[in-house]
């Protein structure tokens, strides 16, 4: 296990175009924690990630990452540290490419594969697939799976480099119900391994957050409004606060399943 917080970021914000995206923001994940970054659309948390992912600097503050300060790491390097998933990643991907192309590719930071990889390789990308009860469907291309299997594709190919941090960025958006648990479920599993990668999970759904997630950060507007331990950030006032209307939770198995309470007129 490293000695170096996974993520620190100390007093970042974020300006573009003028407009304060996010502002004094201070993180610290260590080594075997598992975090949700959690706020409306618009709140700042893609911007947030990307500057964790190193696609973007700080305008203020600083962010290290895997112990590695960004303006003097080897951004390429570090990349193949950390496993994404995300709809930019997505977005990219060729539809022509098959499953197994695509797993494969995760283990050089690519989109496409061009290079060759080992039997070693070969072998963690079939592990993966068949963790996610995927190997049927290796040598099927990407346009022909359903948007459960593409998530699940993705999700194999952010773990082949076999990442010290795992960060998914709305990896449920557009999945039905069945599609939805069936991820969770893998990632739940992936969080319970011994020896897997830190995870950071981006949502705006309250109820995507499964039992491992150990601590929560909820944004704002582009400001924290609180980050800790899980118990203690995941509240109904914490959570009323951060999506501006009053809400009631209840835990179900683990999981937190949001009730809007209605104002009375």
């Amino acid at each position: 296990m490293p000695l170096y917080p996974i993520v620190r970021l100390d007093n970042v914000s974020f300006i573009r175009n003028g407009i304060a995206i996010l502002q004094n923001i201070s993180l610290r994940i260590e080594p075997g924690q598992h975090w949700v970054i959690i706020g409306q659309n618009g709140s700042g948390k893609t911007s947030l990630i990307s500057i964790i992912n190193g696609y973007h600097q700080p305008s203020e503050g600083k962010a290290r990452v895997l112990g590695k300060k960004f303006g003097s790491a080897d951004l390429r390097e570090l990349r193949l540290k950390i496993g994404e998933c995300s709809s930019e990643i997505r977005d990219m991907i060729h539809n022509w490419e098959t499953v197994r192309d695509i797993v494969l590719s995760g283990r050089f930071a690519s989109i496409g594969l061009y290079e060759k990889p080992d039997s070693k390789d070969q072998e963690h990308a079939a592990y993966l697939l068949d963790s996610l009860g995927m190997s049927d469907m290796a040598g099927r291309k990407y346009n022909t799976l359903s948007d459960g299997e593409k998530q699940k594709t993705l999700l194999a190919r952010a773990l082949m480099p076999e990442p010290e941090l795992l960060v998914l960025d709305e990896p449920c958006a557009g999945l039905d119900l069945k599609a939805r648990e069936e991820l969770l479920d893998a990632v739940q599993e992936m969080c319970t391994t011994e020896g897997g990668p830190t995870l950071i999970y981006i949502t705006h759904h309250i109820e995507e957050i499964i039992p491992s997630i150990t601590h929560a950060l909820t944004l704002r507007n582009g400001r924290m409004i609180a980050k800790g331990k899980r118990e203690n950030v995941l509240t109904n006032a914490v959570l009323s606060e951060t999506f501006e209307v009053p809400i009631e939770l209840h835990d179900r198995s683990g999981r937190l399943w949001p009730m809007i309470m209605k104002m009375k007129s």
